[in-house]
Parts: structure tokens; C-alpha cells; sequence
């Protein structure tokens, strides 16, 4: 199987609609992969991640995971990582790097003065490549909204400014969200707003080079890791004991599903048996994958023995 037909495969495993959202269908396979092979290429890269729900004043279950997730694997391969995100998703990340013996920077953006704190940290790390992962991004009336309308502008710091300045610097870009409310999708903006209910109100606007749109950004994330390790022909994803634990260790630190508001081992409002037969799903292809290379070099071992 080529790689071009591999990358569908994986890019297929994560747009099934599973959320009911419709948004899935206009996810593009070529950011994918064009995404998946420029991080392959990167030297530095700062993942932005965590999402405030109002109700409790924690993080959900979604992005932690997947930002984490991408962050070993790139770690995984020699890349300098450094996650960023807000007071209410800092102990869900630690959770999950403590599961995957993942020890990168984690930076608390805060609420006054974010703007400035986020150039400093591009001055500081020069990125090579900027990822947001499930990051709440600002609409176009400068509000920042859920996918029920509720306006989360005054509790969250405002992380767009990585995306817009790293336009201005020649740093690349990569989304990954689900519901067009994230940072990143201003680049299909105008379908969003047709797609998805008060569209035209909570949609973001900025845009990201690449944009992955799946069914859940934790599956973006672990879609891009996957790719990965298509290119560099190792198994670079965790295992669905690991899914579960970090799930686990979400939930233990006070984090809620996104959609249920509940402290449950679910994302999205989608069971811990879907989301770690997703995972399995991306295992599979990566080892068949592999297996295939083993069967190509025995091949030739014997075609000159």
C-alpha cells in the first residue's frame, strides 16, 4: 500500500461523524498529510491546548490528551517540544505526560497580559511550527464561545496572537479541531457558519496553514502521530492502557467531558471502548504498515542470498 493511500486510511479512521456534528465532511486530506510531513520536518514545535468549560471551571477531556500524545511522539523524534495552555487545563496536562513519561515545558498563559506573554514565548523558544490543538480561538466579535453559544471570553486567555504572529514570522502552523469554535478554523470560517448551530457567532477566525478536522482533536493528534510514524517506520503511538490511564488521570485532577460536563472516562460525549477502538484503529494501519516493510527487506534478503 503507498503512503498517499495509507494517509487516507488514517485521515478516514477519524472523520466518521461519530459526534453528529456534519463538519467532518468537509475535513481536508491533504492539509493532513501536508500537515503530518511538515511537523516530520520540524525542529521546534509549541503545542496550545486546553479547553475551559464555564459550568465547572475545569478543563475537558478533549486536547490534553491528543497535545500530549503528539508531544511524545515528536519528542520521540529528536524534536524540542513545549506545551502551552491556562490555569484550568495545567494539572490535566501533567496528568497525562506523567502517564506517558513525557517531561517537556508546560507554560500557564495568563489571563492579563496574554498577548505579550505568548510573543515572549515565541521569542523565547523560537518555534519552528506552532500547533493548536482544541484551543478555544476568538470569533469575529472578538467573543469566545462554546459550541452552546456561552461566552467564555472573560475567563480565557486569549491565545490567538500565536497564530497571527507566527504569520508575520514565517513559523508554520497546524490546527486541529472538531466543533469550528477553535484556533485555526477562520480557514473554512464561511463553511462553518453554515454547518454548525450560531456558526456565524462562535466560529474562530484565525487561520491556521494546515487545518485537521476530526471527529475528536484528541484523534487529530493521535492521527498526526500515526503519520509519523508511517514516515519514520516505528510505533509511535501509546497503547490503549495508557489512553485509559490518562483518561483516568483527567478526570481524577477534576476534568469533565465537554459535552456532558461530567468527571467520566468519556470525550465528547463518546464512550472510552470508541475512543480506544479509534486508537486500536490507528495502531492497526501504523503495524500493517510496518509489517509490510519487514516483508519487503526479507524479500530482497532472499532475492540475493
Amino acid at each position: 500500500m503507498r503512503n498517499k493511500d495509507i494517509f487516507r486510511s488514517l485521515h478516514q479512521r477519524i472523520t466518521q461523524d461519530m459526534g453528529n456534528r456534519g463538519i467532518s465532511k468537509i475535513a481536508d486530506e491533504k492539509d493532513f498529510q501536508e500537515a503530518v510531513v511538515t511537523l516530520y520536518g520540524a525542529s521546534t514545535v509549541m503545542i496550545v491546548t486546553g479547553f475551559c468549560i464555564k459550568d465547572t471551571m475545569t478543563g475537558e477531556t478533549d486536547g490534553p490528551m491528543g497535545a500530549v500524545a503528539l508531544a511524545a511522539g515528536l519528542q520521540k523524534l529528536g524534536k524540542e517540544v513545549v506545551l502551552i495552555s491556562d490555569q484550568y487545563s495545567e494539572e490535566l496536562l501533567m496528568g497525562c505526560c506523567k502517564v506517558l513519561e513525557t517531561k517537556v515545558p508546560i507554560e500557564i498563559v495568563p489571563y492579563d497580559g496574554a498577548e505579550a506573554f505568548c510573543v515572549q514565548l515565541l521569542n523565547q523558544y523560537k518555534p519552528s511550527h506552532v500547533v493548536a490543538l482544541e484551543r478555544p480561538g476568538r470569533a469575529a466579535d472578538g467573543g469566545c464561545y462554546s459550541m452552546r453559544g456561552e461566552d467564555l471570553g472573560t475567563i480565557i486567555p486569549d491565545t490567538d496572537i500565536l497564530l497571527k504572529e507566527s504569520k508575520h514570522r514565517g513559523i508554520t502552523t497546524v490546527a486541529v479541531g472538531d466543533g469550528g469554535n477553535e484556533m485555526g478554523m477562520g480557514k473554512v470560517k464561511s463553511v462553518i457558519a453554515q454547518l454548525v448551530p450560531e456558526g456565524e457567532r462562535i466560529t474562530a477566525v484565525t487561520e491556521a496553514d494546515y487545518l485537521i478536522i476530526a471527529d475528536i482533536s484528541n484523534w487529530g493528534g493521535y492521527a498526526i502521530v500515526a503519520g509519523l510514524s508511517i514516515l519514520t517506520f516505528q510505533q509511535l503511538l501509546h497503547n490503549e492502557e495508557s489512553e485509559k490511564n490518562m483518561l483516568k488521570a483527567i478526570i481524577d485532577v477534576g476534568g469533565v467531558d465537554g459535552c456532558t460536563k461530567m468527571r467520566e472516562l468519556t470525550v465528547d460525549g463518546l464512550s472510552l471502548e470508541v475512543n480506544l477502538n479509534i486508537l486500536k484503529g490507528l495502531q492497526e494501519i501504523v503495524q500493517e504498515h510496518l509489517g509490510n516493510k519487514e516483508e519487503i527487506i526479507r524479500l530482497k534478503t532472499l532475492q540475493y542470498s
